[in-house]
């Protein structure tokens, strides 16, 4: 059953983001435990599946996203990312937190394990539609989010950098935070948010998002 009240929705999730250098390739990262955002799993009611780490700097934003306990079918289809098996982000690069309809400044992105390249065996990045958007951000560059996965009999692991091209608006120095949220989507399992019910609107509704604090130092 669904709850009246989504539990999240009695805090402000304000999540640290911190610093690093050098964000491409993950070898170079260094994207470590430190970096690692808290488990809302709980909270939100949802198994707890997902290791989510996360830095920044003046390029854009790196990640490292694990995934366990989803076992080793994987339905990824880039022309139909929404629905697709992966790892799920929405970021506003100038959040509000007043308006209930994402913009141009609010991007979403499906990261998947698997589904690209020309064997459909290789990780792509794709952008995914906002339901009620007042304007749609423009194009993701060609190149802008390199990404790499390695897949697992149980789950997979993502590493990723999303470039500031991107990400339209993108500028820390002036605005040190951003309009964050994340899911996993499974076919089997369903949708997996971070720090919502699934049955809420955070696919559609910035208000429901938290905010990731860009630190220079955790």
């Amino acid at each position: 059953m669904c709850p009246l009240v989504n539990p999240a929705s009695l805090f402000r999730f304000r999540l640290p983001c911190g610093r690093r250098d050098n964000l491409w390739p993950p070898a170079a990262a260094n994207l470590d435990e430190s970096l690692r955002l808290p488990t809302l799993a709980a909270l939100a009611g949802v198994p707890d599946l997902l290791d989510l780490r996360l830095a920044w700097n003046e390029q854009g934003l790196g990640l490292r996203a694990t995934v366990r306990g989803v076992g080793g079918s994987r339905w990824c289809q880039p022309t139909r990312p929404e629905d697709s098996d992966g790892l799920h982000l929405w970021i506003a690069t100038r959040p509000t937190g007043e308006s209930h309809r994402a913009g141009r400044y609010c991007r979403r992105l499906a990261l998947l394990p698997t589904g690209g390249g020309r064997q459909a065996d290789r990780p792509v990045a794709v952008a995914a539609v906002i339901p009620r958007t007042s304007e749609m951000p423009g194009e993701i560059p060609d190149g802008s989010i390199p990404i790499e996965a390695r897949l697992d009999p149980d789950g997979w692991q993502i590493d990723a950098f999303i470039s500031a091209a991107a990400l339209p608006g993108w500028d820390p120095l002036e605005l040190p935070r951003l309009g964050f949220f994340a899911a996993v989507i499974d076919r089997r399992l369903g949708s997996l948010p971070f720090c919502g019910p699934a049955e809420f609107p955070w696919d559609s509704d910035p208000t429901t998002w938290a905010e990731l604090e860009l630190r220079t130092r955790l």
